[in-house]
């Protein structure tokens, strides 16, 4: 494959690329983005911007010297961005520029990234979503209304060339070591606000895990969406009491209220709307990635949330978890 790779900046684009950067051939391999990658891998770049005027032209020049055949998007933000309107153009406008390059350019195959939080997290969703599910997030979250378009531009691209294979992986909420984002913030607080009267189960995917679902679409190419998923969920609740904080029921309205106040404030990591996704459920199946990628995940969500801990509160200051790290390693090396 000549693969090119747009998102490398980000926590599990950059470790895509050191994954290729050890299997490709130099000339093999190109990082697309606004910055360069580490000069250590010895790989190749060409600099573009997708929220820049004209970029799907300027992504077709290049696709087509380069002569890629196969496209890696990583382009999405984990984090919400108070710039939404710069969210909006990279990934709903810079993902519908990045496929009518492709599709111009005679790119055979398009893998893109994608969050099972596109689903929405409702109350009357079933227990575990299947890829065929309608996206309905809450329309006033544009971290996540802006990834469901991305995937309608993928599944649109897809239906009108159907000789490009496009492959879209959702991902559960990645927890684990080196991760800092709004949903691992919930758990470096000593007292966290929760919903009174909600316990959902939750799915926290480990980066090693997620990593090996990209190798496996990767030799597989599922069309279309797939859900990357945990071995097992766990309860909001339970995941609270073993990272030993102390959740404090508030009525969800305030915790709405409340949440949109200190984001207006600069003070929250995420809006009110993300209150959502701590209150109901938006589990992803995992059927459709064992059975077309032979893809089943190694960790847990407990496993990962302990991986993260362990990271987070190294040494006498957490000897507890620590424990609990070190059992449930040796539990899955003996699984």
């Amino acid at each position: 494959m000549r693969v090119a790779l747009t998102g490398a900046a980000s926590f599990l684009g950059g470790r895509v690329l050191r994954r290729l950067a050890e299997r490709q051939q130099q000339d093999e391999l190109l990082v697309v983005d606004v910055a360069p990658p580490p000069a250590a891998l010895g790989v190749r770049y060409r600099p573009l911007d997708l929220t820049e005027p004209a970029a799907d032209q300027k992504l077709l020049d290049l696709l087509r010297e380069e002569e890629v055949d196969t496209v890696l998007h990583f382009a999405f933000f984990t984090n919400p961005r108070r710039d939404q309107a710069h969210a909006h153009e990279l990934e709903s406008i810079g993902t519908l520029s990045l496929f009518a390059a492709c599709a111009a350019a005679g790119v055979e195959r398009v893998l893109m990234r994608s969050f099972t939080a596109v689903y929405g997290a409702r109350g009357h969703n079933p227990h575990f979503l299947t890829e065929d599910t309608p996206l309905h997030p809450n329309p006033a979250l544009g971290w996540a209304r802006d990834k469901r378009e991305a995937e309608q531009h993928a599944a649109s691209f897809a239906r009108r060339f159907p000789e490009m294979k496009v492959t879209v992986l959702r991902f559960a909420p990645l927890f684990g070591p080196h991760l800092h984002t709004f949903y691992t913030s919930i758990f470096d607080r000593r007292v966290v606000p929760v919903p009174m009267g909600y316990d959902p189960l939750i799915q926290l995917l480990h980066p090693d895990d997620a990593l090996e679902a990209v190798d496996a679409a990767l030799a597989t190419w599922p069309r279309g969406a797939v859900n990357v998923v945990p071995r097992a969920p766990m309860p909001l609740i339970g995941a609270l009491h073993l990272a030993e904080k102390l959740p404090i029921p508030v009525p969800h309205p305030v915790a709405y209220a409340a949440s949109d106040l200190m984001w207006a404030s600069g003070v929250a990591d995420a809006p009110g709307a993300f209150v959502d996704y701590v209150r109901y459920p938006f589990l992803g199946d995992g059927a459709r990635a064992k059975r077309e990628m032979a893809f089943e995940a190694r960790h847990s969500s407990k496993e990962a949330l302990f991986a993260y801990l362990a990271y987070r509160y190294p040494g006498p200051q957490a000897p507890r978890r620590r424990r609990e790290a070190a059992t449930a390693t040796d539990v899955e090396a003996s699984a």
